[in-house]
């Protein structure tokens, strides 16, 4: 599907992805670099310090069978501490220069707490996303550095002990994560942390109802302190099954959307797909790109991540250890090198020829990029202003 609108109602949806996605981009400059093919430093480098995951979820890309080895692990802080003290720290919003995610779950990795706290006190707003699961009391003793946190953001995979089980194949998932989150919720007053605590749900296809019973569960956690859970982002499935929600399941969404705002005080941020939904006004499905319109070189400009070996990916979801053809993405290592150096190479190298699979590589930040990007060189290459064409189709003056 092609980014633009055929229909007024479509303008909703465009006004987000200009607003949210493609004119702070245009601001900072980094868009403009990856359409011209220039060098700048990544915006947003993506941390994937994890060495594991305590869940076997089917869409899940990892590979179940791979392990680092023990001194990899030892020496993943200096990995992620370089990177650090290599920022340039230049443009407006340096300080949010880094998500911590994955690739692997996070809190496997025994010096998380360590990372988290050492970019801070190098000025970055470090943000982490995380499935909750080590999350307990004695592990947030040991690590502490996890209240330095800017914002942490926790992946919900059921609403109850089945339905996670469903999902994770682990069977203690889903009473383990809410005792982890209601303790969390209890420390965090006690050390006079500042961090923001939100959670993730992707609405799967069929399963419109099972939002209701996610705010429930939210509410539960939220019941035993005065911090809380203070946001909420909720998702379309976002797979290549090609099994998308119905225009009448979107209808049913709306009415769900507009029951919920009334019983909670949470923030909930719909994304794209789903704002439109809130308003009454739906777009269809997100919008993904094709293995043709995959870049050579992807758009390090704009985003890249980093794994514990230091190997820098091209898509955020390659960054997985040992994941079959995801070794095609990897444009060099930092440890005897610096992002700086590997993406000026990468970018006056041949590139990499995209294979139909490998679109499961790329979230749907990556499909949206991707699709700029070609969009925008389609233009250029006809002599036109790209910008000046993105703004007519992406700015428009409908807004909600």
């Amino acid at each position: 599907m092609r980014l633009g609108y055929k229909h007024e109602k479509d303008r909703i949806d465009a006004n987000r992805y200009w607003n949210n996605t493609i004119s702070p981009l245009l601001n900072n400059g980094s868009l403009e670099n990856a359409v011209n093919g220039i060098y700048a430093y990544p915006n947003r480098v993506g941390l994937y310090p994890g060495m594991t995951c305590q869940f076997f979820c089917t869409f899940c890309g990892r590979n179940y069978n791979a392990k680092y080895k023990a001194d990899d692990i030892n020496k993943s802080f200096e990995v992620f501490k370089q990177v650090i003290d290599q920022d340039p720290k230049q443009g407006e919003f340096w300080r949010d220069r880094f998500r911590i995610s994955g690739g692997l779950e996070p809190l496997t990795n025994p010096h998380i707490g360590k990372i988290i706290s050492y970019g801070n006190s190098q000025g970055f707003k470090m943000q982490m996303y995380t499935n909750a699961y080590a999350l307990s009391k004695n592990f947030l003793e040991k690590q502490q550095g996890l209240f330095d946190l800017e914002v942490m953001r926790v992946s919900l995979y059921g609403h109850d002990p089945e339905s996670y089980y469903r999902v994770t194949k682990n069977k203690k998932g889903y009473d383990i994560v809410v005792k982890n989150l209601k303790e969390f919720c209890i420390q965090v007053p006690k050390v006079n942390s500042q961090i923001k605590l939100g959670v993730n749900w992707i609405i799967l296809p069929g399963h419109s109802d099972d939002l209701k019973s996610v705010f429930e569960m939210v509410k539960e956690i939220n019941s035993v302190s005065d911090f809380k859970i203070s946001f909420i982002t909720l998702r379309e499935d976002f797979s290549q099954s090609n099994n998308y929600i119905s225009d009448l399941e979107r209808e049913k969404l709306h009415k769900i959307f507009l029951e919920i705002e009334k019983d909670t005080d949470i923030h909930i941020d719909y994304g794209y797909a789903l704002h439109s939904v809130r308003y009454g006004k739906p777009t269809g499905p997100i919008k993904m790109a094709t293995h043709e319109q995959m870049d050579k070189h992807g758009w390090p400009q704009i985003a890249t991540s980093i794994d514990s070996l230091g190997n820098l990916y091209v898509y955020h979801e390659t960054g997985f250890l040992d994941r079959p053809g995801s070794e095609r993405y990897i444009i060099g290592n930092i440890k005897n090198s610096s992002i700086t150096d590997v993406v000026k190479k990468h970018l006056i190298g041949p590139g990499i020829k995209a294979l139909p699979f490998e679109v499961g590589f790329m979230d749907a930040f990556d499909h949206t990029i991707t699709l700029l990007i070609y969009e925008a060189k389609q233009y250029k290459n006809k002599g036109l202003d790209w910008k000046l064409e993105l703004e007519k189709k992406w700015k428009s003056p409908t807004q909600i």
